[in-house]
């Protein structure tokens, strides 16, 4: 489990370097090793369900991106697997539609 805060949405905001700066390091050093992206015409297996947080994106659009997340092993909130999603940035924030992340590119 991740115990420091991960920032949302913080673009244009106050300390908006040092956010960035802790959400990559977050992700590179907590979050990626443990994740993995599939897609459709590569689905994992149930060992690396089992053993990965398994995400993949279902749809680009304007201005974002939708993911839907296969298996969360770890049991990371929903903040941290925004953040895998957007491999490490989060700067323009997400919002979940159903059970899907859709993350805010723009």
């Amino acid at each position: 489990m991740v115990e420091r805060k991960v920032y949302n949405s913080y673009a244009f905001s106050e300390n908006e370097d040092e956010k960035m700066h802790t959400n990559f390091d977050i992700y590179n050093k907590e979050l990626k090793p443990k994740s993995r992206e599939f897609y459709r015409s590569k689905q994992p297996t149930e060992e690396e369900k089992k053993q990965f947080t398994c995400y993949e994106c279902i749809r680009h659009g304007y201005g974002h991106n939708a993911y839907r997340i296969l298996s969360n092993p770890h049991n990371f909130s929903t903040q941290q697997l925004a953040l895998i999603c957007d491999s490490g940035n989060l700067c323009f924030g997400y919002r979940m539609e159903g059970g899907n992340i859709v993350i805010h590119t723009d």
